[in-house]
Formats: C-alpha cells, structure tokens, sequence
C-alpha cells in the first residue's frame, strides 16, 4: 500500500468493498474437528471440503482430539467446549503443551468467561453456534489471519 494509505488498483489488491479476511486463502491447509455432535461435524467436514481444506481428523470427544491433533499437527483445529471424556478447554491446554496449531473454538456458549478462558488458553478464534458456511468460513479466515500475525 502506498505511504499515502491510498490502495493501488493492481489486479491482486482487494476490492475496497473487501475485507482483509476474504483474501486470505485457507485452501489446503490441514484441519482436524472435535465436535460431539454427529450432523454439526459433518456439515462442517462437507463445508471446509468444499473450500479446499483438508480434513486430517474427527474426533467426538476431548481425548480423542487430542489425540488426534497430536498425531496429525493440523494447520487449524475446529474445537467444540463441551464434549464427553474431557472437555474442549482441557484438550486444547494439552494441545497447546506440546504445540500451537490455529485452535478456534466453535461452540454454543456465548458467555464471557468461556470466551476469556479460550483467550487465555491461545485460541484464536471463538464462533458461536450455530454456523452456517456464509458465517463460518469468514470467521475462520479471520481466525487464521490472527494466528499467523501471531506467531
């Protein structure tokens, strides 16, 4: 961008009507989701599929995302809060002991202090179900564009 704050009109400049997030690209980055609930999981799979992530990994509970997400080390993890064996808060501390992927939390608990926790733990985003891809996907860009100023 010039010193002046003016946008240049080169063909790979985002439209004015853009935010920096749409250009971000999250095409073959590699995710794992931990979401317990069956048709929530595969909606997200057939939605971050047809966006041109990968899907290296499902899990329906705490200690097999962990699991997981040790194994596969994704590029971003999709992390649901409240889930059977070990919650989501648990399982991204341990995530986050041994390595940091992009961890956003996808989850119904719009309350502040589930939100400061995730904060404070290293998540890089928090959505609030329900999710539709139009919400989901812009969220996530935004997501990753946080974690990789980061880090």
């Amino acid at each position: 961008m010039p010193e002046d704050g003016s946008r240049s009109a080169s063909p790979n400049s985002p439209s004015p009507h853009e935010t920096p997030s749409e250009t971000i690209s999250l095409a073959g980055k590699r995710v794992v989701i931990c979401e317990d609930e069956g048709i929530l999981q595969m909606q997200l799979q057939r939605a971050l599929t047809r966006a041109g992530l990968k899907i290296v990994g499902t899990a329906n509970n705490g200690q097999t995302g962990v699991d997981i997400v040790l194994r596969e080390r994704p590029d971003i993890v999709l992390m649901d809060i409240r889930m059977p064996i070990m919650d989501g808060l648990e399982a991204s501390r341990r995530i986050f002991a041994v390595y940091s992927p992009c961890l956003v939390v996808l989850t119904a608990y719009a309350d502040e202090h589930y939100q400061q926790q995730a904060k404070e733990l290293g998540a890089s985003g928090y959505i609030i179900k329900p999710v539709t891809t139009d919400t989901l996907l812009p969220q996530l860009r935004e997501a990753w564009s946080s974690c990789r100023s980061e880090g």
